[in-house]
């Protein structure tokens, strides 16, 4: 299956996201979190690295529970519950008996949280996701195409925390206080090409995050995907669909894969 890893590796590799207004890496975060003088830059820190659900940010979090300041160290365990890592779980454990009650009231919630989601119980979620405009902005014109895109979008988002995507036929709740997001994507490459003897496939695809009830735009995620096939191997017209599918389909998962701030800021949550 030379192929489908070759996928799976360039997906990842190729993976790229941007948001208007270029927000603060992990790292960025990681370091306003260590050393920022107010405990205020420390607090908001702490708060937007459990929105980012990238596992870089488990050890700067941990490491912050021991901060000289209640109020970072209650947000850095309110982050890790909202980073959704079952492996915070032993740190937290260690304040429980944290001097501020604030704090252990905080680690307590956590740690429950975190003990719920690794048993297999579902989040709640937090937003919603209407799905808009799904298009193919390529030359290779097939509604198939669409559908595909739209379908792997809606399967993606919908699998990732706290986030609920709303059916196609389920009208809006006037009940419902969920802040929503309108997703919008297309296709912005798919195509075969030559490297030597063999035939590489790639895609690339763009998501537009938008602000509710408005449509402001509010972020935009990429991602790319490519992989191979012999010249003998793209003979095979179910071959090549078949890959032809996986690659979007990677593509698909490196835009989303780091999504949830972006979300979460077009939320604002």
């Amino acid at each position: 299956m030379r192929s489908l890893c070759s996928v799976l590796m360039v997906a990842v590799l190729m993976a790229t996201s941007s948001a208007e207004g270029a927000p603060p890496t992990v790292a960025d975060l990681a370091s306003r979190l260590k050393n920022g003088e107010d405990f205020r830059v420390r607090v908001q820190a702490a708060l937007e690295l459990g929105k980012t659900r990238d596992v870089d940010a488990l050890d700067p979090l941990t490491a912050a529970l021991s901060d000289q300041h209640a109020s970072v160290r209650a947000a850095s365990a309110a982050a890790l519950a909202e980073l959704g890592d079952a492996d915070a779980i032993p740190a937290l454990k260690q304040r429980r008996l944290d001097r501020s009650d604030a704090v252990r009231k905080q680690v307590k919630q956590s740690i429950e949280e975190l003990e719920a989601l690794a048993a297999g119980e579902p989040r709640p979620a937090k937003l919603l996701i209407k799905i808009g405009p799904m298009k193919n902005q390529t030359a290779v014109k097939s509604k198939q195409i669409e559908a595909e895109l739209e379908q792997e979008s809606r399967k993606k988002l919908d699998e990732l925390p706290g986030v609920r995507v709303i059916p196609r036929n389920e009208k809006d709740k006037k009940g419902d206080k969920l802040p929503i997001v309108l997703v919008s994507g297309h296709i912005q490459r798919l195509q075969a090409s030559r490297d030597g003897t063999d035939v590489v496939y790639s895609a690339s695809v763009e998501y537009i995050l938008h602000t509710m009830p408005d449509e402001s735009i509010a972020a935009k995620v990429s991602g790319s995907a490519s992989g191979t096939l012999t010249q003998e191997e793209a003979k095979d017209e179910a071959r090549a669909a078949e890959l032809r599918h996986e690659v979007l389909g990677a593509a698909i998962a490196s835009a989303l894969r780091r999504a949830p701030r972006a979300l979460y800021a077009a939320a604002r949550l």
